[in-house]
């Protein structure tokens, strides 16, 4: 279990239950510490030196002979801590060699409640980006086909939590509905309806982020989702979003 723990934090086998088995000993030799471990003595050396150049390991001299000791486990976690934060820092500069040689279009397809919800707490994070926050969340959406479970989970969970963020949303629905969730955008934010038999549309198309596209299918039988991520895409699905805004003011103010 505990040496399972630390595999997945990044040792190796053996580096684990060497690490354990010192914890365990103290200070102790590396005849000592293989017995503990169950391991042959050249495997337990190399993974005590590995060790001992992560940090986390030290060698003492004593006796003629080398003795191990390892840091506690509370410097371990501070360990590790600090190792995803320096990683996590340095995130923008790996998604800029990332992007600088893969411009292909990515395509991530969610089936299921609990995994659609990752794209709506997708959209809720990037709510939070101050270098977005200005720019509209777009959506097409007509929710009249929806599972219950997922219209519970639009309603009460993901509804409340969107109004936290100072960013706009404007929503085109296709019909008007007594659907909850159709009437939480046509109550709190800009939206337009176009009760329009031509317009014939179902489901919701979401614009978010810079380069962000998703499509969630709401009926029970075919409940899945498709985020795209692909700067072409949003920029023309934005696009016909607008257009279709502006025609539709022209043809009130004509009318």
């Amino acid at each position: 279990m505990l040496d399972q723990l630390l595999q997945d934090y990044g040792l190796s086998k053996t580096e684990a239950q060497s690490y354990l088995a010192v914890l365990e000993l103290g200070t102790a030799p590396v005849s000592s510490i293989a017995r503990r471990s169950w391991e042959n003595r050249v495997t337990t050396y190399s993974a005590l030196k590995s060790l001992v150049k992560k940090w986390i390991a030290l060698e003492t001299p004593k006796k003629g002979s080398t003795y191990y000791s390892v840091i506690s486990p509370e410097k371990l976690i501070h360990h590790m801590k600090d190792k995803y934060l320096a990683l996590e820092k340095a995130l923008p500069q790996f998604l800029a060699v990332a992007n600088k040689y893969d411009n292909k279009p990515k395509v991530e397809f969610y089936e299921w409640l609990e995994w659609l919800k990752n794209i709506y707490e997708n959209i809720i994070l990037h709510g939070g980006d101050d270098m977005e926050k200005n720019e509209p969340y777009l959506t097409f959406t007509w929710t009249g086909n929806i599972d219950p479970n997922f219209q519970n989970y639009l309603t009460h969970e993901f509804a409340p939590r969107r109004l936290k963020y100072p960013r706009k949303t404007k929503t085109i629905l296709s019909r008007q509905t007594d659907n909850t969730y159709s009437k939480y955008h046509t109550a709190k934010h800009e939206s337009l309806v176009i009760n329009d038999p031509v317009f014939d549309f179902a489901d919701e198309i979401m614009i978010y982020g810079r380069d962000k596209v998703a499509i969630v299918m709401y009926a029970p039988n075919e409940m899945c989702g498709l985020v795209i991520t692909s700067i072409t895409l949003h920029k023309g699905l934005k696009s016909m979003f607008n257009l279709i805004r502006k025609l539709s003011k022209k043809g009130k103010k004509q009318a």
